[in-house]
Order: C-alpha cells, then structure tokens, then sequence
C-alpha cells in the first residue's frame, strides 16, 4: 500500500477518534466532578451523552447533503471549529443547560463528519480491503477512548474537569488535522487518482455509470432492525460492573470484565474487517453473531469469575457487529450507488437505539431486580441479527 493511502486511512482514523472516542468514550469520566461541583444529579449530567448521541445521528443524515467535494475541506475546517469550540466552552459552563446545547452542538458537527462521511470516503477511496480499513477507522473509536481515558483522568484530578474539556478541545483539533490538510478528495477519480486495489476503470464498483437503483424500503427497515440489534447489544457492557454485583462477585471483576470487553471492541472491529475480506461478509458476521450469543448464555448460566470473563469478551464482539457489520451489509444490499441514501437512516436508527437503551436495561433492572430479562433480550437480539445476515444474503444479495 503506497503512502497516500495510508496518509488517507490515518486521516480518517483521526476524524473518528476525535468525534466518538474524545467526545462519547471518555464522557463517563466528566459526571462526577460536575455533578459535585454544579450541585447536579448524575443523571442530570449523563443526559449530555444521550443529547450529543441524538444529534450524532442527526449530524449523520446530513452528512452526504453537506459534505461535497467543491467544499470538502471548508466543512471539515467548519466542524472541526464547532467540536473543539464547543468542547472547550463547556470548560466555562455554570448551567447543565447550556452543557447540553454544547453537546448538541458538537454532537452534530462530529456526525457530519463521522461515521457516515468516513465510510463514504473509504469506500470511494478502497477497492481491496475496504472492509479491513473500515474497521481499523471504526475501531480508532475505542482505541482512543482507551487512550486518552487515563490522560483526561490525570488532568481532571490534578487540575479539574474545566482543564480537561481545554485539553480536549486542543487534541480535537490536532486529531482533525491529517483530514484537513492531506485527505485529498472524497473520490479519487476528481484528483486523476484510483482507488487502492483497482487496476482498471472497468472493474470499478464505486463509479456510479447512471442513475441509482430504486431504494427497497422494507430492506431499508431490515437493516434498521440489524443495526438496533447490534446498538442494543452494546448497552449492556455499560452495566457490566452491575452484573459482576448481581451475581455476588467482587467489583474488581466487573471492572475486569468492562476492561476486557473495551480490549475486544477495538480487535474485534479490526478482526472482522480482515474476515470479511477474507472468508465473506456472510460467514464472519454469522460467526460474530453466535459467539455473542454464546457469550450471553454463559453469563446468564454460569456466573463464576473466568467465565464472565470470557463472556465480557464474547459480547464485546457486538461493537464490531454494530459498527463494520452495519456498514457491510449496506453495501452488500444497496451498492455504492445508494450507500450515502440508505446508510445514514441505518446509523441513526442504531445511534439513537445506543443512546436509549442504557437506561432501558436500568428500568428493567429496577423493575426486576436483575439482568436475567435484559441478558434474555439480547440473545434474542442477536438471533434476530443472525436471521436478518441469513436472509440478506439468501435473498437480497446478488452475486
């Protein structure tokens, strides 16, 4: 792989460590110094998760309307300016509500370039291995959250959260740099170039040569339902530490059980990518799909220490479900042509699904004095994932 290409993946590697891993993988650690400081309940401040999910979503409906190629880098200069902008003016906030407007704010820049406009560019810019960059860019997501957790913590603990969101808002904008100033084009084709891994016009998948197909909304819906499965799932690795509780282990295994399963959810973006490469989108995600019910079942039967090990790592394999699995079924079923028509509403519907269903699992929790229900509803959940990947390339995929 020439060093362009390379310069592109780091780019985009850089965008999604910036708009999800600084900004949602790292906000837990914020909620206690605000909640004491302002005065707050915790859940008072968690809601600047659930706002700034929300408008994440919102931002990627409108990313394919926004981001065009004649102003490409105007846009990224203009959402990284709004992200770090708003990152670091938090630091000055005295009121939960001007917290969440932020949030808000910055939620939506991030999701104009976020997901959405990453796995545009790359599947313009990467005809062999697309599926591997995609989850090495997906997976920068956690690995930045894992990255800078314990550098925010230090910085909150020395100097106060106020420091840190200054912090933040200068690494947003040092991690939107490489886009900003080497990502040359969102298609190759504009700059004279190819995409990675294409030696002729002729084998180009991402060229559109005419008018888009006809958009096939029931399967539209179907991936929705995919992506709810896959964003559901992850919710429970939230709760982890309430599980190892309810089952009478010692917190330092739920802990144990958080760390293990954040690990996974960066290899296993990546794992996935190579698979599907590989072995084909089919085989690898049914396997994802039934080593986290696998995963799950254990936990619900037998809740001993090393297995609820292995189970935290089994489950951690939904990240990549949620995040590689949805962008590859998009393209498998509607193509490049109608990937930046359908794939948004998909991402929405499981960004909105993540940002809800954490506190879902809680009122369960309260109502059941358990996880059983919760732990049931997610292997049901990944079997209706295994079934949608069954029919999607039974039915719907045409080889």
């Amino acid at each position: 792989m020439k060093g362009k290409y390379i310069v592109i993946i780091a780019a985009l590697c850089g965008l999604i460590a910036s708009g999800v891993g600084l900004i949602t993988n790292i906000a837990g650690l914020f909620f206690t110094p605000i909640a004491e400081e302002l005065g707050l309940l915790r859940g008072a401040v968690s809601m600047n998760v659930t706002i700034g999910n929300l408008c994440f979503a919102a931002g990627g409906m409108m990313s394919p309307r926004v981001m065009k190629e004649k102003n490409m880098k105007t846009m990224l200069m203009v959402m990284t300016a709004v992200i770090a902008g708003s990152t670091a003016l938090l630091a000055a906030c005295g009121s939960v509500f001007m917290m969440y407007i932020l949030n808000g704010l910055r939620g939506f820049a991030s999701g104009i370039i976020g997901f959405v406009f990453v796995t545009i560019v790359i599947n313009h810019w990467f005809f062999k291995s697309n599926a591997l960059v995609t989850s090495i860019a997906m997976g920068f997501s956690g690995l930045a959250g894992a990255v800078f957790s314990p550098v925010m913590s230090s910085v909150i603990s020395s100097a106060g959260w106020r420091t840190a969101y200054i912090v933040s808002a200068v690494l947003m904008v040092v991690l939107n740099l490489p886009a900003i100033f080497f990502l040359p084009s969102i298609d190759p084709y504009v700059k004279g170039q190819k995409p990675y891994g294409e030696k002729s016009d002729s084998g180009r998948t991402v060229k559109k040569t005419g008018k888009a197909a006809p958009i096939n909304k029931p399967l539209v819906a179907m991936l929705c339902v995919y992506a709810v499965c896959g964003a559901a799932s992850t919710s429970i690795t939230q709760h982890f530490p309430g599980v190892a509780a309810n089952a009478g282990l010692d917190a330092a295994v739920g802990a144990a059980m958080l760390s293990v399963c954040m690990l996974v959810n960066t290899g296993g973006k990546i794992v996935l990518g190579a698979l599907v490469d590989k072995i084909g989108a089919r085989l690898s995600m049914s396997i994802y799909t039934v080593l986290v019910f696998i995963g799950v079942l254990m936990m619900l039967i037998v809740p001993s220490g090393t297995v609820m090990l292995v189970s935290a790592a089994c489950i951690g394999l939904t990240y990549a479900l949620a995040t590689v699995g949805s962008v590859t079924l998009t393209k498998e079923v509607f193509g490049m042509d109608n990937y930046g028509r359908t794939y948004p509403t998909i991402n929405m519907c499981g960004t909105m699904c993540s940002a809800a269903f954490s506190s879902i699992i809680g009122f369960i929790y309260d109502a059941t004095g358990g996880y059983t229900v919760t732990l049931s509803v997610i292997m049901a959940l990944m079997v209706t994932a295994f079934a949608i990947i069954t029919f999607v390339f039974t039915k719907a995929v045409k080889k």
